[in-house]
């Protein structure tokens, strides 16, 4: 018999227009009966982090964690989850630091623009447990902004973690990678490729754009970017149906999947 693991997976740009995203949380059906949210650009306030309070929009049952890897001036950075503790299981999360440039081989040119900027650190958060009678690892990564070749590094990096984990029976990996393109190019098929032969399969490639940037000061111009994810790892036959929502909080759009697992 096939059960149905319902996800989500945000970037809410460091809470800047929190009272907007939590609405969101509130009022949009498709956030409701999730079990797991994953969360990229998670921030604190003085009402409490993100995370708690939308397991507390989400309703009883709901726990959350958010793991602060860097500040933004004095606005702390995070990836969380936040899941349903009558359907999913979490008995261990902790998180993995992703290299910067300076630990990584990139080409001569890209290392010397990755030097004029200010280094942020990045994370893969990774919750392991159980869905029922299956293990299930659920991972939140948030990739730098800028290096293609970086990019990549830091995208093996998250690979040759999982793969140095105990095997699951489902994995999700999830996040922010900033796949940005210009002039469509690059076609970014690299990490596709690697993760592919990690075992996890890209299931959010229909998916056009995840990411809209508005011009300051011509509002009809607008910038849109596919710079979200969703990989699967499965050991039982699956389907999944994958969608996002252009709802307003974040520059970020929600990427929901429903994954039916025989």
């Amino acid at each position: 018999m096939s059960r149905t693991l319902r996800f989500c997976s945000w970037n809410i740009k460091v809470g800047e227009k929190r009272a907007a995203i939590l609405d969101v949380i509130r009022q949009h059906p498709d956030f409701r009966r999730l079990d797991v949210l994953a969360l990229q650009e998670a921030s604190a306030h003085l009402n409490g982090e993100d995370a708690s309070n939308i397991a507390d929009i989400l309703g009883e049952g709901y726990r959350a964690y958010q793991h602060v890897y860097h500040f933004l001036k004095a606005r702390p950075q995070a990836n969380g989850l936040v899941w349903n503790e009558t359907r999913v299981q979490f008995q261990a999360l902790d998180h993995h630091t992703l290299p910067g440039y300076s630990d990584v081989l990139v080409p001569r040119a890209e290392r010397a623009v990755l030097r004029r900027l200010k280094p942020q650190p990045r994370v893969n958060l990774v919750g392991e447990g159980a869905w029922g009678d299956l293990t299930l690892r659920v991972c939140a990564a948030h990739l730098d902004v800028v290096g293609y070749r970086f990019k990549q590094r830091q995208f093996h990096a998250v690979l040759d973690d999982l793969s140095s984990r105990a095997p699951t029976d489902l994995t999700i990996l999830a996040g922010d990678f900033n796949t940005i393109r210009i002039g469509g190019r690059p076609n970014w098929n690299a990490l596709k490729l690697d993760a592919a032969r990690a075992g996890l399969r890209v299931i959010s490639e229909d998916i056009q754009w995840t990411h809209l940037v508005r011009a300051a000061r011509l509002r009809r111009i607008q910038f849109k970017q596919k710079l979200d994810e969703i990989f699967v790892g499965s050991t039982r036959p699956y389907r999944a149906r994958v969608w996002t929502l252009d709802v307003e909080g974040s520059d970020h759009l929600p990427v929901f999947a429903e994954l039916e697992v025989e």
